[in-house]
């Protein structure tokens, strides 16, 4: 089975979930900035997607019902 880059990308956002819970925000925030001040746009824009699906999958989380 081939992994689609979406796939790669929600995976990263789950894995920052588990393994920085409450400051997963930011660690993606830090990873921004770092690519950021590298000059590494290709680096920043993919946080920058991992970021998005983070708060999709926050937001989801937040709007199950109990």
């Amino acid at each position: 089975m081939t992994v689609t880059r979406e796939q790669e990308i929600w995976a990263m956002a789950l894995w920052v979930d588990r393994e920085h819970g409450e400051d997963a925000e930011r660690f993606i925030a830090e990873r921004v900035l770092h690519f950021e001040s590298q000059g590494d746009s290709g680096g920043q824009e993919l946080w920058m997607n991992v970021a998005r699906r983070y708060v999709e999958l926050r937001d989801a989380i937040m709007t199950e019902p109990n």
